[in-house]
């Protein structure tokens, strides 16, 4: 007994009851192509991925060699499955499925769209871990196979079109016999705008050269006109100095300072631009090597000597997407991170305003406090130095009275009052000395007893340890059988399930 797409459908609708599953999987068949036509690698998440294996430094030219697919670790971990990996050097990075663009295709909304995808990657993990065959065709790009939980992918020849420009170019010079495709067009259509934007910039240039010039003239015949009009005022000037001179003095000097001998008058402005501009032609150095004229000789002489054909051809405005559900999709989608952002943003800044509020308040607390255990030291201290000065004034008062007493009852006898004793030193040395070793072997035989004391819960305490240590090892030792035991059970009850499915279906059928 075998499964196909067909039944896989049909068992995803009655077990979930989701009438979206056929939009679903074509949506997803239609983004996997296009991500792959980029390519990139594609991932259904918990299901498998298809990636390509590019070209090497050693191949003779780029692109793309084979194709690869791989299951998705837990699919195989919960159904046992297994495949023949392939290598992982050269390989595509894989981009997972697009969600989105399939809410967009389905005309659904995502809950809807990912549980659809959720009860098809079950139902066809359930299929291939019956041991059944399996075969599940992927539209163009080839068919899924599993049989004896062995899974393996067909690809389709020509069913994923090569991502390099060269080698698509090629392809489809060859199927056509030698004519561009509309690759060609479009590579004639860039190579034309580019050639109209660089007679356009030639025009531009050429404007501006020319308006330097007409400026670069105007102010040289300003500059010949000031000059002419300085040299009048000075010729004008020494004309009258040469008649004032003459009437005064009656020998007549010819002046040093006549307009034969006066120089020419250049403005500043005339001066730099004869020293900027220096050269034959009226075109500025700075213009000529300019970054724009740079880039403009650079770009022509890329687009005339480096295979204008196989130039990679820019995105056309008809292809651009304009679909209001798409811009629509993008837009919500925008303003949620937006939101999601100024959301995170909010909490950080009044997690940080109430960390600082509870900072100063904590030390606000401290400090209150503080101040008010300093006031109560202070008020006790005070309390009690008034009252040691009262008890001392009074045991003062009370001795003087009763010294006032003795006097008057006792007076004019001798020795009425009683007398110390004199203090005998040695006696005293001795008692002390007695005290001080009695206290310290004292003290010795605390310590004594201490250690032993101490020692002795040490011994019961890794006694106690010992036991619990065997006592542990032996319940993971019995743990650890019966577990085997449990792991051989249940593979023979999955045996017995499977093998009783099997009877079941064949009666159905």
């Amino acid at each position: 007994m075998g499964y196909n797409l067909r039944a896989l459908l049909n068992e995803c609708k009655k077990s979930t009851g989701n009438t979206h599953c056929e939009m679903v999987w074509k949506a997803l068949i239609h983004v996997m192509a296009e991500t792959l036509r980029t390519g990139k690698g594609c991932s259904v998440r918990n299901l498998l991925s298809i990636t390509s294996i590019r070209t090497s430094i050693r191949d003779p030219k780029p692109g793309l060699k084979d194709h690869v697919f791989f299951l998705a670790p837990s699919i195989c971990k919960s159904y046992g499955l297994s495949f023949r990996k392939p290598g992982s050097a050269l390989l595509s990075p894989c981009i997972e499925a697009n969600i989105s663009k399939m809410c967009v295709m389905t005309k659904l909304d995502k809950d809807s769209v990912v549980g659809a995808m959720k009860a098809i990657v079950s139902k066809l993990g359930e299929f291939m871990g019956s041991g059944d065959h399996v075969q599940v065709p992927f539209g163009k790009l080839g068919i899924l196979l599993c049989q004896k939980r062995i899974a393996s992918f067909k690809f389709a020849t020509g069913g994923i079109p090569a991502p390099n420009m060269v080698q698509s170019i090629l392809t489809d010079a060859i199927r056509n016999g030698g004519m561009m495709s509309e690759t060609g067009s479009f590579v004639d259509q860039f190579m034309t705008r580019k050639a109209s934007e660089r007679a356009a910039a030639d025009a531009a240039v050429a404007a501006a050269e020319e308006q330097q010039r007409r400026q670069a003239q105007q102010d040289e015949q300003t500059a010949d006109a000031v000059a002419k009009a300085a040299a009048a005022e000075a010729a004008a000037a020494d004309a009258a100095a040469a008649s004032a001179a003459s009437l005064s003095v009656p020998s007549p000097v010819l002046s040093s300072r006549g307009p034969t001998s006066r120089t020419p008058i250049v403005s500043s402005r005339s001066f730099r631009e004869t020293n900027i501009l220096g050269q034959s032609d009226d075109t500025p150095p700075w213009l000529k090597n300019s970054y724009a004229v740079k880039k403009e000789k650079l770009e022509e002489t890329m687009s005339n000597h480096v295979f204008p054909k196989f130039l990679i051809p820019e995105k056309h405005k008809s292809q651009e997407t304009t679909n209001p559900a798409v811009i629509r999709n993008m837009e919500i989608a925008y303003d949620r991170l937006e939101g999601t952002i100024a959301k995170a943003s909010a909490f950080k800044e009044k997690q940080e305003v109430e960390f600082k509020e509870m900072q100063e308040k904590g030390f606000k607390d401290f400090m209150s406090r503080r101040s008010k255990e300093a006031e109560l030291r202070k008020d006790i201290r005070e309390s009690l130095d008034a009252q040691s000065k009262e008890d001392r004034r009074r045991r003062m008062e009370a001795i003087e009275r009763d010294r006032k007493e003795i006097s008057e009852t006792f007076k004019g006898r001798h020795n009425a009052y009683p007398q110390a004793k004199p203090l005998d030193l040695q006696h005293e040395y001795s008692v002390k000395k007695n005290l001080r070793d009695s206290l310290l072997a004292q003290a010795g035989r605390q310590h004594q007893e201490a250690q032993a004391k101490r020692k002795a819960n040490i011994d019961r305490e890794q006694q106690v340890l010992l036991v619990l240590h065997q006592n542990l090892r032996k319940e993971r030792e019995e743990k650890l059988a019966g577990k085997q035991g449990g792991d051989a059970a249940i593979a023979l009850e999955w045996e017995k399930q499977i093998s009783t499915m099997k009877r079941l279906r064949n009666l159905e059928y």
